[in-house]
Order: structure tokens, then sequence, then C-alpha cells
């Protein structure tokens, strides 16, 4: 549409996706749900900037940080998200580092598989991550970044 910034599109999905959380009321949201949607804002975010302000990249990376936050929040707890973020922060690209859950039961193996940096200087990694629920195996990709002086990365699932 001429005239309208492109910013304005990115504004108006993310004030629908909080209005829908809003409205199915977070009391009946279970952890899944509320990974895919804050997954799905964090990475339509991330997607908008890395790819330099494109409505394209802001969809890419809402869908991807969707598929991501709902894995994290449904199968993971504060203690796997924990590892999870420590092995992105230290293990090798190449290297595979896995533990099991006691208290759920999972098993989770987690792999960096490239390094790069996006715009702003952001440093970047992709990683597959492997979880076996109830015998079922489910694989992911995923990608953190951390923002140049931060110490932690981010891993919504941000699209580059």
């Amino acid at each position: 549409m001429p005239g309208i910034p492109a910013a304005r599109p990115l504004a108006s999905a993310l004030a629908a996706a909080l209005v829908l959380v809003s409205a199915t009321g977070c009391e009946n949201m279970q952890k899944r749900d509320v990974g895919t949607v804050l997954g799905g804002i964090l990475g339509g975010i991330a997607g908008y900037k890395l790819g330099k302000d494109s409505a394209g990249g802001a969809v890419i990376g809402a869908l991807l940080g969707g598929v991501v936050g709902r894995m994290i929040g449904e199968y993971m707890d504060e203690a796997d998200r924990k590892r999870l973020a420590q092995t992105i922060d230290t293990a090798a690209r190449g290297q595979t580092v896995s533990w099991h859950n006691a208290d759920s039961g999972r098993d989770f193996a987690v792999t960096p598989t490239s390094d790069f940096y996006a715009d702003a200087g952001k440093e970047c990694r992709r990683f597959e991550q492997v979880v076996f629920v109830d015998g079922r195996r489910e694989v992911m990709e995923g990608l953190a970044c951390r923002t140049p002086g931060e110490t932690a990365f981010d891993f919504s699932g941000q699209s580059a």
C-alpha cells in the first residue's frame, strides 16, 4: 500500500497476536500455546529486522519462531531451556551435547551447526535439536542470535 510505512503491517500483526492471546485467556493456555505465541512474536520481530525491514522476513521469522516456541514450550522445562542456552553458548560447532531430564523422562541432543554474523553485528548460531518424547523422535532446526554487548543468546527461532 502506498504511503504506509513498512513497520505498520508488522505492528498490526503483533497487535493482532496480542489481542488473540488476551481473548483466549492465559489461564486456559498451555505452555506450548504460550511458547507458540511468544516464539511467533519474537521470531517475527527478529525476522523483520534480520530481513532488512521486510514483511517477508517478518512472516518467515514468525512462522519459524512459532514452531520453535511451540516445541520449547511443549517439551522443555526451565532446566532444559537453561541447558539449551548453555549448549548454544559454549559447544563447538558440530559438537552434540545430550542430556536426559529425569523429571519429564525426555532425552535431548543439541548440535550447533553453523555460526555467522547478521545485521547490526548480531552473532548467530544455527542448531539442530533432537528430542525423544514417548519413544518418538522430534527434530527441529533453530537459530539463536546475540546482540553485541549482550551475554545471552536469544533462541526464540529467528530467521536470518
